[in-house]
């Protein structure tokens, strides 16, 4: 199996320039191909501007708060996180996932807000919720390695 990439995104755009190259060629080292990869992270794109109103925390998101700050700081998520039934991408997943996460991102570069709260941490500031948006993206993305040109 292939190793995993060391992936940190900055921005939206650096998200779109990698599934780009993505495209044009990669291995994979982990269950989901590049299709498979754009629909799941499309659908918490999508989370993500979802309309109000919304719930208070739970208790359980609250007791998270330590786990969300080590999250922030490493930009990993941790291991073990199970996708929920709704996320979970089907094996036919075509290319037409890798555009529709592309316009998603770019159409979640401009989003006004307020970004709803996350299943597992609860109600995250905009900065954080964007943040997070971000390392999802490149948890998912690490598992796909492109392929140069010369290869």
């Amino acid at each position: 199996m292939n190793q995993r990439r060391s992936l940190n995104f900055n921005t939206e755009d650096d998200v779109i320039a990698d599934v780009r190259k993505l495209r044009s060629g990669y291995t994979q080292a982990g269950r989901w191909n590049l299709p498979q990869v754009c629909w799941h992270l499309n659908v918490g794109v999508h989370n993500r501007m979802k309309a109000g109103p919304f719930a208070p925390n739970t208790p359980e998101q609250d007791a998270r708060k330590a786990q969300f700050q080590q999250v922030l700081a490493t930009g990993r998520l941790p291991d073990g996180i199970v996708a929920p039934e709704g996320m979970v991408p089907p094996p036919d997943a075509g290319d037409s996932a890798i555009d529709a996460l592309i316009a998603s991102l770019q159409t979640f570069k401009t989003f006004p807000g307020p970004i709803p709260p996350h299943r597992i941490f609860g109600q995250l500031n905009d900065a954080d919720a964007r943040k997070l948006n971000l390392i999802h993206c490149a948890h998912h993305l690490s598992y796909l390695s492109p392929v140069s040109a010369g290869s």
